[in-house]
């Protein structure tokens, strides 16, 4: 290596510090902020460590994204006429076990819980169901306040679900991931 490329190399790595040091700075400020707009109200409590769990995520090369579902008043919305507690024997509750985006206004009144990890979609546990499914009864505990899109679920067509709807057989559940 020559000089002039040894010299540009300690250029190069001198300035990569900088900006590294820049950076870490800008995270500490965006850090401190986060903090103040929880302490002020303007953001919810757990947001600053949300702040640094999508952070570390970005870090490991995992890409998080927000799934606020389309604001609409689900207490207008007419679901189909499905008599769900005399099928769960069946289809043993699985649309409890779909991807279901909230609403501002599932935010705003509180009571079914998010995904830390991927906001803002409803929460599930470990065994896949969504947590507000009584795993005694298999019905749903946020039932007045459930999602809109909970209310609009339509399984009848829903190949996941019913092999055929009509004879009321259900598809195979699909094996743990």
């Amino acid at each position: 290596m020559t000089k002039v490329e040894a010299d540009e190399e300690l250029r190069l790595r001198e300035e990569l510090e900088r900006i590294a040091g820049e950076l870490e700075s800008l995270r500490a400020g965006q850090d401190l902020l986060a903090e103040v707009l929880a302490a002020r109200g303007d953001l919810g409590a757990g947001h600053p460590k949300l702040l640094k769990t999508v952070r570390a995520a970005k870090k490991r090369g995992e890409r998080l994204k927000v799934h606020l579902g389309v604001l609409r008043d689900k207490y207008q919305l007419t679901g189909p006429d499905i008599d769900c507690p005399s099928l769960l024997h069946l289809c043993k509750a699985r649309c409890c076990t779909y991807r279901v985006e909230l609403t501002e206004q599932d935010l705003e009144e509180g009571g079914v819980k998010w995904e830390l990890q991927r906001p803002y979609l409803l929460r599930h546990d470990a065994d896949r169901y969504c947590t507000p499914l009584d795993r005694g009864t298999g019905g749903c505990q946020v039932y007045e306040r459930r999602p809109a899109t909970c209310r609009e679920y339509d399984c009848r067509a829903d190949r996941r679900v019913w092999l055929d709807w009509e004879k009321r057989v259900p598809a195979p559940f699909p094996p743990e991931a």
